[in-house]
């Protein structure tokens, strides 16, 4: 009867462990997610509505909701879309006086950082009252970064049944691609010729702003010319293995080149490869690097002075 109840009581203290233990949570290099450096009007600075011979704070605010650190004058905002001369205000870009840092382990919420682009005093005469849209824009140069497992698998390993590792199915995982406005969607694998395997990367800019060639400066995407040449441009970088290939389109395959996003659809599929001495699993690690334009409104409605 002992032994019974000793049994009994063993399996109890068992069936127990196995209902208060928590599985192991596996976590990946990067949060994620599809935001980058975030702005918006601050708060009553401007008020929705103020009289003429009010003298109002015009300021923003900016968050990195990304994992890419913006440097010290980095984030540029001014405004646009009106007479500047008319509201006292200048159309020259003002930046962030310090670095704003990432999303990370330390930086969970990531930097914030409020920018003065000057305040408002209306020049023109306003009869009853007027409303006018106040517009600010935001550029800023920001990166994405991918770290995934990939197989490095040749034709003739496939058809001789290695089994180290599989071409089949989607090679990034949670956790592999850094938070920003442009993410790489998926990267697939297939052999190429008998010694090759072949890198299918799907890029898209999934945030609400426009993207542009890093190598432009945000002063030069005002011109119109100079914004339509660079609009969609992505620098692409394969850090490793770092004998992969890829197919861009200004000529040599090559490591590193731009690849330029489809106008509607806001996404490219780059094709790279690599040569396969033997069946192993490697790191594929990626790094896009842009120019990212935003911009925030608010309607504000002036009142004529009254005496």
């Amino acid at each position: 009867m002992k032994k019974y109840y000793l049994l009994i009581f063993s399996i109890s203290l068992i069936i127990l462990a196995g209902c208060t233990t928590k599985p192991t949570e596996t976590k990946g290099t990067f949060i994620g997610g599809t935001n980058g450096v975030s702005i918006e009007f601050v708060n009553l600075a401007p008020p929705s509505q103020f009289n003429q011979n009010d003298t109002v704070t015009v300021k923003v605010l900016l968050k990195n909701k990304g994992e890419t650190k913006v440097a010290t004058g980095n984030a540029k905002v001014r405004i646009f879309g009106i007479n500047t001369d008319n509201f006292g205000l200048t159309p020259n870009y003002r930046t962030n006086l310090g670095p704003l840092e990432g999303q990370g382990e330390f930086t969970k919420e990531g930097g914030a950082q409020e920018i003065n682009l000057g305040s408002i005093k209306y020049k023109l005469q306003i009869i009853n009252s007027e409303t006018f849209t106040l517009r600010s824009r935001l550029c800023y140069p920001y990166q994405t970064k991918a770290i995934t497992d990939v197989c490095v698998k040749s034709a003739l390993s496939q058809e001789s049944g290695e089994q180290v590792c599989t071409l089949d199915g989607e090679k990034i995982q949670a956790g592999d691609i850094s938070g920003a406005p442009v993410q790489i969607n998926s990267i697939k694998e297939q052999t190429r010729s008998s010694d090759q395997v072949r890198f299918d990367i799907e890029i898209e800019n999934k945030g609400k702003g426009d993207v542009f060639n890093i190598d432009n400066t945000c002063e030069s995407l005002d011109d119109d010319v100079t914004r339509l040449d660079a609009k969609n441009k992505i620098r692409v970088k394969i850090i490793s293995p770092i004998d992969v290939k890829c197919s861009f389109r200004s000529g040599e395959p090559s490591t590193e080149g731009f690849i330029t996003l489809d106008d509607k659809t806001k996404k490219e599929t780059l094709s790279c490869w690599k040569n396969v001495e033997e069946t192993i699993v490697d790191k594929l690690s990626i790094t896009l690097s842009y120019l990212y334009r935003d911009q925030a409104s608010k309607n504000i409605e002036i009142f004529q002075n009254r005496r």
